[in-house]
């Protein structure tokens, strides 16, 4: 179940990790504005989201270094719902940082 959960975990932030970092500029500037921060917050809020995910990888074979990720992907997500209630962005837009930290805290209990 620990794999399964750290695979979920890796791919879901690795994904979102690169897909952000990977956008056109003018799509990060939409996001970051939408956000009220700057492109460099948005920037360093990506590369967080894929250094966790390599974070709980390494977990695989660390176990602290995955824990250790896995509390700073939460964080993160946490402050992601919070950026989306701020923005009313609206219900569901607030629950998926809520439900993937959940999974993520899923995970934990059991690295």
């Amino acid at each position: 179940m620990n794999t399964v959960l750290a695979g979920i975990v890796i791919v879901f932030f690795g994904v979102q990790g690169v897909v952000r970092l990977a956008a056109e500029r003018e799509e990060q500037l939409a996001a970051a504005y939408h956000f009220g921060v700057s492109i460099g917050e948005y920037r360093k809020f990506s590369a967080l989201l894929l250094a966790g995910s390599l974070g709980v990888a390494a977990g695989l074979a660390v176990p602290v270094l995955g824990v250790a990720a896995a509390v700073g992907l939460i964080v993160l997500m946490m402050i992601a719902a919070g950026l989306r209630w701020i923005c009313q962005d609206g219900a569901w837009r607030i629950a998926v940082p809520l439900v993937v930290a959940a999974l993520t805290a899923g995970y934990l209990t059991t690295a």
